[in-house]
């Protein structure tokens, strides 16, 4: 079985720390967030994935090679951003000769969600494509989409298919997750050689057209980190066990340290925290709860970081304190008129706060 993974998003949501890291390549855990996907792909039986390509397009592939947790990696650069239905058509090829159905992940998500239970919903309801979707206190902040008690797709957005639905069977409300199953007779309504989002242009003429859409509502786990924000609560989630994805992980890399207050260096850590090789925290310094600290990252005399991600080669300047805050690669965290720095990113040498 095949796969489409969609990697090549400019991360604007992310402001100046998806400028310089590619969504696909967030660490979470001290693993790039495209690999948790990956992983999941291979457990539900997919042995080839393409993945498109644009943003800082030669560090993705630096990051996967050739093949990545168990599966072979193809690449499909788009020197235009394509859109998600347009990056479907480029890659069509590859995606037909599979011979049947096939995942479309987006690469930064982290997800519970049973990709085999979806794959056999869109068999046995014979969709031309299926979605997974979520119910959510949240879920018209993203768009609402609507189910009926068939799993037929009778919504999406402004779009409604014709006709009443299963008799007695209620709608029910949910949000897209960025996780589909394709037929490869959805790409035959993709114009060729021209961006295009699937979202505008290809599901609701589908879905008022009565085409055979798909809904498979799951409850699982789901995190978006396309938002500085989200991206924190995600590896808040991780540390706290709360969503521990079924990874191979790396031995040897990250240790997460649990249980209580540890001296460690001249500085103190306060568990849970998720620590690098060659940390440094300098005299009377405090990490945690809940703070990543990338390899090589420096935590200055006297700070404190709370809620935080520190990059690898991240530091924080003397007496600096910081909660929910990012300090990019090799980026310094010194705010100018203060000390204390909340929900902000740090990229770069400048030690500039950026608000989110």
């Amino acid at each position: 079985m095949r796969a489409f993974v969609l990697a090549a998003g400019l991360g604007v949501r992310l402001g100046p720390l998806g400028e310089i890291v590619p969504k696909a390549l967030l660490p979470l855990g001290g693993v790039p967030m495209v690999r948790f996907a990956l992983d999941r792909l291979r457990r539900a039986g997919v042995s080839e994935v393409v993945v498109n390509l644009h943003h800082r397009a030669d560090e993705v592939r630096t990051a996967l090679g050739e093949s990545a947790c168990g599966v072979n990696i193809h690449y499909s650069h788009e020197p235009e951003i394509l859109g998600t239905a347009g990056g479907l058509k480029k890659a069509e090829d590859f995606l037909r000769e599979g011979g049947g159905p096939f995942f479309v992940l987006n690469a930064d998500i982290l997800s519970g969600a049973d990709l085999g239970a979806a794959l056999a919903h869109h068999e046995n309801g014979g969709f031309l494509a299926t979605l997974i979707l979520r119910t959510s206190a949240d879920a018209e902040k993203y768009g609402l989409l609507a189910v009926d008690g068939a799993g037929r797709l009778r919504r999406f957005l402004h779009a409604s298919a014709p006709g009443e639905g299963v008799p007695g069977g209620g709608l029910e409300e949910a949000m897209f997750t960025g996780q589909s199953v394709m037929s490869p007779g959805l790409l035959d309504h993709i114009l060729a050689g021209r961006p295009c989002g699937i979202s505008e242009e290809i599901y609701p003429p589908l879905i008022e057209g009565g085409a055979p859409i798909g809904g498979f509502l799951t409850k699982a786990y789901w995190a978006d980190v396309g938002t500085p924000a989200r991206y924190l609560d995600a590896a808040e989630d991780l540390i706290a066990g709360r969503h521990v994805p079924a990874l191979d992980w790396p031995a040897g890399e990250d240790t997460l340290v649990e249980g209580p207050p540890l001296l460690w260096g001249e500085g103190l850590l306060r568990p849970p925290v998720l620590i690098g090789e060659r940390v440094r925290l300098k005299r009377d310094a405090t990490a945690g709860p809940f703070v990543v600290l990338g390899s090589g990252a420096t935590l200055g005399e006297g700070a404190c970081a709370a809620n935080s991600v520190i990059f690898p080669g991240g530091r924080v300047g003397d007496g600096v304190r910081l909660e929910r805050c990012i300090v990019g690669p090799a980026a310094f965290a010194a705010p100018v008129d203060g000390k204390q720095c909340f929900e902000s990113v740090f990229a770069g040498e400048s030690g500039k706060p950026i608000s989110f």
